[in-house]
């Protein structure tokens, strides 16, 4: 069960909220403004997937799907109940429409399963009520840019336009969902204090009313506070650099896959599961997305570590280099020579050390890293029908990881992956077999390899000791040495005429520089860090382990599965802060 190609590209999605009683006078126009905002949206992402996330409704729904189709996009259609059930909120003309896009090639359609009423007794329109909710939260969660079509006006209709709107922009919550009136303020699209969701707002006029001129402008929009938007007349600069980001994400992958005449296989979270683990067919192109942009993200994580280890690596060697010569000029050779070859190290080293510093390897690892743990705390989560239950992308928030410069594109990677919830939550819970699934497939497989990686990073650990302790041995027998032979050393002479002093200060001059560049590559690479960031997954995975040994309640079960998720998480992104911080300035604007 591999993922195909178009699973690697870490696409931008767009979800779509709107009236479905659009005036027909205005539909040109719409379609018009519709077919700008995309073309605008492209252009920023020349190598990255576009994608429409709707629920086909009647209206809105059905027009930026036809208009995005004929632009080429792709569409991930969401119904919000089996079609059968859905088409009776269409006309026949629009139910008609509805199929014509459903079987589009370059649109994926899900249905929602359908949910047991609360009560046994409920009208059918409370039932529509909840199964229309759930597409709301759905569009919530798994769009990283809302694109409406709205009148602006206020409404509590449970997820209407306005309530999907202000939702998704944090200003309706359950606490203040009857508002009356809604206060629009303008501001510059630079401004660097706006919130992390943007809507695109396409003004539009409803059946009901009169067409006429509109002073309202399509405009981006983003929650200032109850009932408070913000109006922003260009894109946001916060969504410019994610956009960018992004696209360079996923050029990069590109490129490192042009690197290899094979490139290698990806490792797939997925095809590791114990074959006997039987999956939902319904649940397994979620998994498959989820799982082949983990496997772009720990290849591309595994690459930019390598380079960035090269580069630590050919620092030390300058550096130690650099000693040497003025070692030699100072000791042996007092020629122009040496001092012509320092000073050609010293700039040509500086001058390529410049230039690949700022292709940012180390950098980019930390976010590929960040992102690949991400998804595999996802991937398991999903697989335990759990992952509603821990938030990512607040969990990202909460450590202000994606403030870092250069990191806050990570979300929309892992918005593009969000799917509706695996059927019933708490259904899942009486079987507990998902859960029994993730405890072999990942609890017991990381338990092994935090072993392994912890065992092997101490042993490295204790030879680097007792090498140290060899050269400071050596350093320690030289100048006893020196002390114990006094001005005879001077008079000595060894091989070539050189004295004896000499060459005993030269190599303790060797012995403290090979010292100070071994311990500033041990720095540099942070060995200690990492093995203290394993213990601490080691005892997470391991304490899991033990609760889910001695827990049988399925629920609770998936409980314990969704904290090892977040304690995973945080641990992953306090070593990625720690390590950011050590070769970088502290967060600004990302």
């Amino acid at each position: 069960m591999s993922a195909t190609s178009d699973n690697r590209n870490s696409p931008f999605v767009v979800g779509v909220s709107g009236h479905r009683d659009l005036h027909p006078d205005t539909l040109e126009t719409l379609r018009r403004e519709i077919t700008l905002f995309l073309e605008a949206l492209k252009s920023h992402l020349p190598d990255t997937e576009l994608r429409i996330l709707a629920g086909m409704a009647a209206g809105a729904d059905l027009l930026v799907v036809r208009t995005a189709l004929d632009l080429g996009l792709g569409v991930d259609a969401v119904l919000p109940m089996p079609l059968a059930q859905y088409a009776a909120d269409f006309d026949p003309e629009a139910l008609a429409a509805l199929n014509t896009l459903l079987a589009h090639p370059r649109l994926r359609c899900r249905e929602l399963p359908l949910a047991a009423p609360a009560e046994p007794r409920a009208a059918d329109s409370a039932v529509r009520d909840l199964h229309y909710s759930r597409l709301s939260r759905g569009l919530i969660r798994g769009s990283s840019l809302l694109l409406t079509l709205w009148d602006g006006a206020p409404s509590p209709l449970p997820a209407g336009t306005a309530d999907t709107v202000l939702r998704y922009l944090g200003v309706r919550t359950d606490r203040n969902r009857d508002d009356l009136q809604l206060q629009f303020t303008d501001a510059a699209a630079d401004q660097e204090d706006l919130p992390a969701r943007f809507a695109y707002w396409i003004p539009a006029v409803r059946a009901r009313s009169a067409p006429g001129p509109d002073a309202r402008r399509p405009c981006y929009l983003a929650g200032l506070g109850d009932n408070a938007l913000l109006r922003l007349p260009a894109m946001p600069r916060r969504l410019e650099i994610h956009l960018r980001s992004l696209n360079i994400y996923n050029r990069e992958y590109q490129h490192y896959l042009g690197r290899w005449r094979r490139p290698p296989v990806p490792d797939s979270l997925l095809g590791a599961l114990p074959p006997a683990l039987a999956l939902e067919p319904r649940e397994v192109p979620v998994l498959e997305r989820i799982d082949a942009q983990y496997g772009k993200a720990d290849a591309l994580a595994m690459y930019f570590q390598k380079r960035s280890d090269q580069l630590f690596t050919f620092l030390n060697v300058v550096a130690f280099a650099m000693g040497l010569a003025y070692l030699t000029y100072e000791k042996f050779m007092s020629t122009r020579v040496l001092l012509l070859l320092y000073l050609v190290i010293l700039v040509s080293s500086v001058g390529l050390y410049r230039v690949l510093h700022e292709r940012h390897w180390f950098a980019k690892h930390l976010m590929c890293r960040a992102l690949a743990e991400t998804l595999r705390v996802k991937f398991y989560l999903r697989l335990a029908r759990g992952d509603q239950l821990v938030d990512a992308e607040e969990m990202l928030s909460l450590s202000s990881v994606n403030r870092f410069h250069g990191f806050g594109w990570i979300g929309h990677v892992l918005t593009a992956v969000e799917a509706p919830p695996a059927g019933d939550m708490w259904a899942a819970h009486a079987t507990g077999s998902a859960a029994d699934g993730v405890e072999i497939a990942w609890i017991e497989n990381q338990c092994r390899y935090f072993v392994r990686k912890v065992t092997h990073l101490r042993r490295t650990s204790e030879r680097t000791k007792w090498l140290k302790r060899i050269l400071f041995a050596v350093l320690l027998a030289v100048i006893l040495t020196l002390l114990l032979l006094g001005e005879s050393a001077a008079s000595q002479r060894l091989f070539g005429g050189v004295p004896l002093e000499r060459a005993l200060t030269f190599v303790i001059g060797v012995v403290a520089v090979l010292l100070a560049s071994w311990e500033l590559h041990q720095n540099k690479m942070a060995n200690r860090e990492l093995l203290w960031q394993y213990r601490n997954q080691l005892k997470h995975f391991s304490r899991a382990r033990a609760q889910l040994s001695r827990t049988f309640a399925a629920g609770r079960r998936l409980e314990i599965i969704a904290e090892l998720g977040k304690d995973s998480l945080m641990e992953s992104y306090l070593w990625t802060i720690h390590r950011f911080h050590r070769e970088h300035e502290p967060p600004g604007r990302a």
